[in-house]
């Protein structure tokens, strides 16, 4: 007899049928391992702990019977992207250094969610250590797009896209360090919401004060971001962003008490910074305004090349922290390393404590002038990303070619709205809102106030009661029920 299959319902529905007696947790494990099977021509999946997920169903299982409370995630099965250090689970990176490391503590995230009872099964695909948009390594291949495979799935949470996408569990937990969470989530239409910083402690990096990398998640359903967020937000003492906000999580339900859209002040940006747009990706963004126009929104546009977007300053700071980071392992190991994640370094290299002392200081001036945004207005919208995904063999450092024509590299042609936001802080989601005439999906992006992201979830809401968006499956991975 097959396993059932669970995928497409949304957390609250897993969790009410485990504690409700309909369902065992070892039912649902073993229907997303089959699942999992189906996947692999995709390769979202890094490491399958398939033991350690039957072995956590059944100890859920056998609380069940003798009738234990549970918590919020009971029996919802999650992944983690393999740059989140998990405890007993090898945490390779996506890199041939790393490819036997195995973590002796959780992050406080995953920690977090295991304390909730979700069913942790699998380690998604990135990256070398996260370095860049596009997910393929040496260590793991390529990882191709759910609605076609000769796209890329976007990066660096590449795998925890797909998963979602194909329904290998509700949620999955992503990083975000300039657009890392929503681009991936454009790329293959599910949710990706990156919190404020600070909302969901990230104690691993060695620069804590100077953080543009997010924890976040990524869901089909909107309101599953919720619950994945209200299971991870508990301050950390490592993370004084964390600190800086309280020890209170993020609530899940939340009633804000007002209508998401009606009487919304929101602002759209086409383009950051007077470059290409994709025409379909645009019509969408129309179709978006119409939308939001006929909710009651407030709608004016801007033109994003009134403002500094600073856009340099957080390569700057993250090649700083990289070559920092890594720089041992690019002198002695670079061999071993992905090209592209070696010249990475080498970027890191050429930083010198000038530019650097300025990248600081340009920080401060790009937060400062997003805040002068939200004077009047209480949204951003913008594209996720410029075009639908590129071809999976698209190089990181090569130009992006549409319809035979180079338009740029990636950070300045594709990728330039969401890098804004890592350095200022504010929270932002992807939406997924509709596809190409290629069939690949487009995502737009909402920025909002610091601490709004319950606002972003209601927006979101409201958007897949609209486009249904949360049922659509790629061909061949239809919901299992």
């Amino acid at each position: 007899m097959p396993a059932q299959d669970f995928a497409g319902r949304p957390v609250a529905d897993l969790v009410k049928a485990f504690t409700s007696g309909k369902v065992a947790a070892r039912d649902i494990v073993e229907g997303l391992l089959e699942r999992c099977k189906r996947a692999e021509p995709f390769n979202p999946i890094a490491t399958l702990d398939a033991d350690g997920a039957r072995a956590a169903a059944d100890a859920l299982d056998a609380r069940k019977k003798r009738g234990t409370g549970f918590g919020a995630l009971a029996a919802v099965p999650v992944s983690a992207k393999d740059l989140i250090l998990t405890k007993g689970l090898r945490t390779a990176f996506a890199s041939l250094t790393m490819k036997d490391n195995v973590p002796t503590v959780d992050a406080s995230a995953i920690g977090q969610w295991k304390a909730a009872d979700a069913v942790l099964f699998a380690k998604t695909t990135t990256p070398e250590f996260g370095h860049k948009v596009l997910t393929d390594s040496r260590l793991h291949g390529i990882t191709r797009n759910p609605w076609s495979r000769d796209h890329t799935s976007g990066g660096s949470s590449g795998g925890a896209a797909v998963s979602v996408a194909l329904g290998l569990g509700p949620i999955a937990m992503s990083t975000d360090g300039a657009g890392s969470g929503r681009i991936p989530a454009a790329c293959c239409g599910v949710y990706g919401l990156k919190a404020t910083l600070g909302r969901v402690p990230h104690e691993v990096p060695p620069d804590q004060f100077g953080q543009l990398t997010y924890l976040g998640v990524m869901a089909r359903h909107p309101a599953d971001l919720g619950a994945g967020f209200a299971s991870m937000s508990r301050g950390h003492r490592d993370d004084p962003w964390t600190l800086a906000i309280g020890r209170e999580p993020f609530a899940w339900p939340q009633d804000t008490g007002e209508h998401p859209i009606a009487g919304k002040r929101i602002t759209v940006i086409r383009r950051m910074t007077g470059g290409y747009l994709d025409p379909d990706t645009e019509a969408r963004l129309d179709a978006a305004i119409a939308f939001l126009d006929k909710q009651g929104a407030r709608i004016k546009e801007m033109d994003g090349r009134e403002i500094d977007w600073k856009l340099d300053v957080a390569r700057i700071i993250l090649r700083a922290n990289q070559i920092e980071r890594f720089g041992d392992i690019l002198k002695n190991r670079r061999g071993d390393l992905d090209p592209s994640f070696a010249k990475t370094l080498d970027e890191g290299d050429a930083v010198d404590v000038v530019m650097l002392r300025r990248a600081l200081v340009d920080r401060t001036t790009a937060y400062k002038s997003v805040q002068r945004l939200f004077d009047d207005c209480d949204l951003l919208l913008t594209p996720t990303v410029a075009t639908p995904a590129p071809l999976a063999t698209q190089d990181q450092f090569a130009p992006l070619v549409v319809d035979g024509k180079p338009i740029g590299d990636l950070r300045a042609a594709w990728y330039t709205y969401t890098i804004p936001f890592n350095m200022t802080g504010h929270p932002a989601i992807s939406i997924p809102y509709g596809r190409s005439k290629a069939g690949l999906p487009i995502g737009l992006q909402f920025v909002a106030p610091w601490y709004a992201e319950a606002h972003l979830i209601k927006l979101a809401e409201a958007f897949d009661a609209e486009t249904h968006a949360s049922a659509e499956f790629p061909p061949g991975f239809a919901a299992g029920f």
